[in-house]
C-alpha cells in the first residue's frame, strides 16, 4: 500500500480547480510525468482528490471497489436533475437499475430499429445535395440524437411537431447551460443568471414530462416508463428528464464526430474500407474511437471508507477522479497507446473490451449503453454505405475536454455519394447480412 504522490495543499489557497478545468489533459499528463505514477493527489473543488489515470485503477474503482465510494455529482447537478440514478446510493441504485433494465433490454432496443433508420434518413440522406458544401457535423449529429431522444422518451413525432421539437430542444439547451454557466469551483447556486434560467428550464421540462407520463396510454413507451416499477410518476419523470437532457445527444455527437474525423484521415483509408465491408471490423473501429476519444473525460466518486485502489490508499472523505482518457492510453495495457489501431481488438487487446470505460463500467455503468452503441453503429454504417467524405483544409481539430470532449472549433465535412455499384456490391451485401 502506498500514499499517492503529490500535494493536497491548504484549503482555498491550495486549490487547483482553475488549472484543472483550464486544460485537464495537460494537468494530468504533467503530473504523470512529474511523479512517474498514474495515480496522484491534488486539491480540486476545495476537496482532497486522488486522480486515477491507470487502466487497472479505473477498472478497480468502478468494479470491485465500487462500494467503497458514492457517486460524486450531487454538488454539481442535483438541483438541475432531481432524484435519479446519478445521485442514488448503492441499494437505491440497484432498485432503480432493475426498473430501467426492463426498458433498455436488448429486445426493447430492437423495437426502435425502425425509428433509428427513419431518423438516420431524415438527417443524413441529403448531405451531398450541394456540391462541395461543408456541413458542421457535430451539430448535425447532435440534432439527430436529440430527435431520437425526444421520439423515444417523449413520444414526439419530430416531423409533425417541428415547433414543439424546437421548443423542447431550446429548453434542454438552457437546462444544460446551467451546468457550465460558472466554473464548478466557484459556483454558488442562483448567483449566475445562466443557472437561474437552467432551473426554470428544468421545471418546465419536468412539468411537461410529468403531464405526458400521466396522460400516456397502454401501448406507448411513455406508459411503459410510468408502469415500469418506479416509486411514483415523479421518480419516472426525473429519469425521463435525464434521458432527454442535452447530456446524451452531446455524448453521441462527440463519438460520431471523432469517428468522422478519424475515417477522413488519409492514413486510415484502409480502415475505412474494411469497416465499410465488415460489421465486425466496424465494431473494432468504434471500440478504438471509444478508447482514444471518449466523450467524457472521466468521472468522480467520494470515498466512504479508506480504500486501496491499484496499490494506492484513498482515505475516507477524499474524492477520487478517474480519467478515462488517460486510462485508455495506459501503455501497460494498450501497446502504442496513441496509435489508432482497430486491429488491436483482434490481437494484443483481444477480449479486453471490458477495460474501456467510455460508458462507465461495473454496477454503475450507463444503463442505455446497448441503445447508444446500436444507434452509433447504425449511423456509421449508413455513412460508410452511402458516402465518401473529407475535411476541408486548415481546420483546427484541437480538442476541448469539458464538459464534453470535442474539437474546440466546429468541424466542417464535405460528403460525396458513393456510386450505385459500390452501394450494391455482392461483397458488401454479404458482409452486412
Amino acid at each position: 500500500m502506498a500514499t499517492p504522490k503529490g500535494h493536497i495543499g491548504y484549503p482555498v489557497v491550495g486549490d487547483k480547480s482553475l488549472e484543472f478545468y483550464k486544460d485537464p489533459i495537460e494537468f494530468v499528463n504533467r503530473r504523470i510525468e512529474e511523479y512517474s505514477e498514474r495515480i496522484f493527489q491534488s486539491r480540486v473543488i476545495n476537496t482532497p482528490t486522488v486522480f486515477i489515470a491507470s487502466c487497472e485503477g479505473v477498472h478497480q474503482l468502478l468494479r470491485e471497489k465500487n462500494k467503497c465510494f458514492e457517486m460524486g455529482y450531487r454538488v454539481f447537478m442535483y438541483s438541475l436533475y432531481g432524484d435519479n440514478l446519478l445521485f442514488s446510493g448503492h441499494e437505491e441504485a440497484a432498485r432503480i437499475r432493475t426498473v430501467l433494465q426492463s426498458l433498455f433490454c436488448g429486445e426493447t432496443v430492437k423495437n426502435w430499429d425502425g425509428l433509428i433508420e427513419k431518423l438516420i434518413r431524415r438527417n443524413f440522406s441529403n448531405l451531398h445535395s450541394s456540391s462541395n458544401t461543408a456541413h458542421p457535423m457535430y451539430e448535425v449529429f447532435k440534432q439527430f440524437a436529440t430527435e431520437l431522444s425526444l421520439s423515444i422518451f417523449l413520444g414526439v413525432d419530430v416531423e409533425d411537431s417541428a415547433e414543439f421539437t424546437k421548443q423542447i430542444t431550446q429548453l434542454t439547451t438552457t437546462h444544460w447551460h446551467g451546468i457550465i454557466s460558472v466554473p464548478f469551483s466557484f459556483r454558488v447556486p442562483y448567483w449566475s443568471s445562466g443557472y437561474k434560467k437552467a432551473v426554470g428550464a428544468k421545471k418546465a421540462l419536468f412539468d411537461l414530462i410529468y403531464k405526458k407520463l400521466s396522460d400516456s396510454k397502454d401501448g406507448e413507451f411513455l406508459h411503459q416508463i410510468r408502469t415500469a416499477g418506479f416509486k411514483d410518476t415523479a421518480e419516472a419523470a426525473h429519469h425521463a428528464l435525464l434521458f432527454i437532457s442535452a447530456l446524451v445527444p452531446k455524448a453521441i455527437a462527440s463519438l460520431l464526430t471523432s469517428f468522422t474525423i478519424l475515417m477522413a484521415q488519409p492514413e486510415n483509408k484502409h480502415h475505412k474500407k474494411k469497416a465499410s465491408e465488415s460489421q465486425k471490423y466496424l465494431q473494432q473501429v468504434l471500440l478504438e474511437v471509444q478508447r482514444l476519444w471518449p466523450p467524457f473525460l472521466g468521472g468522480r466518486r467520494l470515498a466512504t471508507q479508506d480504500c486501496i485502489v491499484d496499490g494506492v490508499k484513498i482515505p475516507k472523505g477524499y474524492a477520487a477522479v478517474y480519467i478515462t482518457y488517460a486510462a485508455h492510453r495506459d501503455p501497460k495495457v494498450f501497446p502504442q497507446p496513441e496509435l489508432f489501431h482497430p486491429d488491436r481488438w483482434q490481437t494484443c487487446n483481444a477480449g479486453q473490451e471490458h477495460l474501456l470505460s467510455c460508458y462507465g463500467s461495473g454496477p454503475r455503468d450507463c444503463i442505455g449503453k446497448v441503445l447508444m452503441e446500436r444507434m452509433i453503429q447504425s449511423v456509421c454504417q449508413y455513412l460508410l454505405d452511402n458516402y465518401t467524405w473529407s475535411l476541408p483544409d486548415d481546420q483546427d481539430l484541437t480538442h476541448k475536454w469539458l464538459p464534453v470532449s470535442r474539437p474546440k472549433e466546429q468541424v466542417m465535412v464535405v460528403y460525396n455519394p458513393t456510386s450505385k455499384k459500390e452501394q450494391s456490391s455482392p461483397s458488401t451485401q454479404e458482409n452486412h447480412a
